[in-house]
């Protein structure tokens, strides 16, 4: 991989020794990457779960919490299963090569070793992920292509990629849409609670959206349109919103999921969303398992300090426990006899109050503390 290909790749290195990931980082720098530095296994998995970086270096011997342990929390779920994992390690014994393997690592190289080594490995895998990605984007593409429901993909404020659905139904010709966003075709009047919805699933203080409004057709009529998008999916390196977009009632409202679908129109949306991305960021429990037996159940985590603890609300904590068993923000929001909206202020209240970029920072957060109870 050449450092032009290189640019804008993100590696994250999770190494508690300091002099020798002084060295690795600026070897990597060197040659174009853009790398992070987690002195230890705690701090790997938050940096994690907030950068989702392209490829995770990770020594195995750390205190507190291993290498090991890192892996399994990662690839518990679906945001970072699949991001290339290579394991750094002195050992050199057979057993612990193939037990490493055995849980699913990418790759496996024993200190010390050479650089021209450790950059073969990286690019190998990071070769291996981009012909995944693209093949599954062409799956996806193949898919959209015969769907009859208007299937696109959004990053920031434009359409990366629309399907003949979208585009007949919209009068704009694919390329015309790729230069456009949804800035371009909600009506003046809906533009900004549509606009405020769709930013708050982009940067994930929704799981998913269902919303309606107004839309410009290319030869100026109106037409009444209902929007479905998935919020956190990684599309050619950076977090998109993927969803459908179908006729709809003439008026501005919120729903939670995807409840108005039929059962074949959301099983063909999932397939799509899956091909492209994998499965949607939902916390499991199996994830808040492995968060707790990392974060609670480790003696020498205990035995630092006690810092600071944030003041939640009543209800901010009780969000925050149906959220760790995997619940929806609907089923949340049906067990606390709330809203869906008011479900979500209090996930993004916990977030703020955190300091969190996402809801697995929380949770950790929550899990340290002993804040909550599974």
């Amino acid at each position: 991989m050449s450092k032009s290909d290189a640019n804008n790749v993100k590696i994250l290195l999770v190494e508690d020794d300091k002099a020798l990931a002084i060295t690795i980082s600026n070897l990597l720098r060197v040659k174009g990457y853009d790398v992070t530095h987690a002195g230890d296994g705690a701090a790997g998995i938050q940096k994690a779960f907030a950068l989702l970086p392209d490829l995770i270096l990770c020594d195995i011997s750390m205190n507190e919490i291993s290498g090991y342990d890192v892996f399994n929390v990662l690839k518990e779920s679906s945001a970072t299963a699949m991001i290339p994992f290579v394991f750094l390690t002195a050992k050199s014994d057979l057993k612990d090569i193939r037990f490493g393997m055995q849980l699913g690592a990418d790759d496996y190289i024993v200190k010390p070793f050479e650089y021209d080594e450790l950059l073969t490995s990286i690019a190998t895998r990071l070769n291996k992920a981009e012909a995944h990605r693209k093949a599954n984007e062409e799956k996806f593409i193949a898919l959209s292509m015969i769907s009859p429901y208007g299937i696109y993909i959004y990053q920031e404020d434009r359409f990366i990629e629309s399907n003949p659905s979208l585009s007949s139904t919209l009068g704009y010709g694919r390329q015309e849409l790729l230069s456009m966003g949804f800035d371009d075709l909600i009506y003046e009047e809906d533009k900004p609670a549509a606009i405020e919805k769709i930013s708050r699933c982009q940067r994930g203080f929704e799981k998913e959206i269902h919303i309606s409004f107004r839309v410009k057709q290319k030869d100026g009529k109106v037409l009444n349109m209902e929007l479905f998008g998935i919020e956190g999916l990684k599309v050619k390196g950076r977090s998109s919103l993927i969803g459908m977009m179908t006729t709809s009632k003439p008026e501005i409202h919120e729903t939670s999921g995807l409840e108005k679908l039929s059962i074949s129109e959301i099983e063909e949306f999932e397939k799509a969303v899956d091909l492209i991305a994998g499965k949607r960021s939902y916390v499991s429990t199996e994830l808040i398992n492995k968060l707790i037996s990392v974060f609670r159940d480790n003696e020498a985590v205990k035995d630092k300090p006690a810092e600071d603890i944030i003041n939640f609300s009543e209800r901010e904590l009780e969000v925050l426990g149906f959220v760790c068993k995997g619940l929806s923000t609907k089923e949340i929001a049906d067990k606390m006899f709330i809203s869906s909206r008011t479900v979500e202020k209090h996930r993004a209240n916990l977030m703020t109050k955190t300091d969190a970029k996402n809801i697995i920072e929380v949770i950790i957060y929550a899990v340290k503390h002993k804040l909550i109870d599974i």
